[in-house]
């Protein structure tokens, strides 16, 4: 989750023109390969005075993002479906020892250059780079107006010793700490529901979350993909033969 609040050219702030292009529709914001691309109303970015990334149309177009992955969907099935469709094709050409090209597949994956930036995290650690990254950590405090404990991405110095956080933040607008809150509090209800085990958990964060609007379908959900991942989920084992007993 990305908001940005200034751009620098030369030491220059140049965001104002830049919020007012992207909300006149005179500049177009880049996107990802993943999500569909669908503009932020003039009116939201203009009242938060920010540019949201393009992950957060599932939260400020919930409704077209809903419609748009539906349609999606019964043309070629869910976007986890259609990228183990190109990780196969992928992986077919890769056999061809004389593949010289890039493989227009690829395009279709997503994900560009998270590779690249996680060999070059491993290489600043193992090989003390004392490099500069963008990774996730605990804060401990460099953001004044969340929890000290919360996991935030933001620049860092990495080396053998870990990371070193030099936040070119201290502390986040307050016109969209409800969502953080909102979707941090979803975050760590389902890392606790991973680690317990419990359906009453799953159930819990489901309901948390902003993207799952009624308790009945959350417990359809929670059902319905426990069942479904059974083999992946270990530590849900005696939660599943609930659930089979009542099913």
């Amino acid at each position: 989750m990305v908001f940005i609040k200034d751009v620098l050219v030369n030491g220059k702030s140049r965001f104002a023109e830049l919020l007012d292009g992207v909300a006149s529709g005179q500049l177009k914001a880049s996107g990802v390969k993943n999500i569909f691309d669908l503009p932020f109303s003039e009116g939201l970015i203009r009242s938060l005075n920010l540019l949201p990334c393009s992950y957060l149309l599932y939260y400020f177009k919930q409704k077209e993002m809903l419609a748009i992955e539906m349609g999606e969907y019964y043309k070629g099935g869910a976007r986890a479906q259609v990228v183990q469709k190109v990780e196969k094709q992928l992986f077919e050409l890769y056999k061809n020892p004389e593949l010289k090209v890039k493989p227009k597949e690829l395009e279709q994956r997503g994900g560009a250059y998270y590779s690249d930036a996680a060999c070059e995290v491993i290489n600043a650690i193992y090989n003390d780079k004392q490099a500069e990254h963008y990774v996730n950590i605990p804060h401990h405090g460099h953001i004044d107006n969340i929890p000290a404990d919360w996991a935030v991405e933001m620049t860092c110095t990495l080396g053998r010793d870990g990371a070193t956080p030099h936040p070119r933040i201290t502390h986040f607008d307050d016109k969209v700490m409800g969502l953080i809150h909102t979707i941090k509090g979803f975050e760590i209800a389902a890392s606790n529901a991973a680690l317990s085990g419990e359906f009453n958990d799953v159930l819990l964060a489901l309901n948390l979350s902003p993207l799952v609007h009624s308790d009945r379908d959350a417990e359809l959900l929670a059902r319905e993909m426990i069942l479904a991942h059974e083999n992946w989920l270990p530590n849900f084992a005696d939660c599943i033969a609930e659930l089979k007993k009542a099913h």
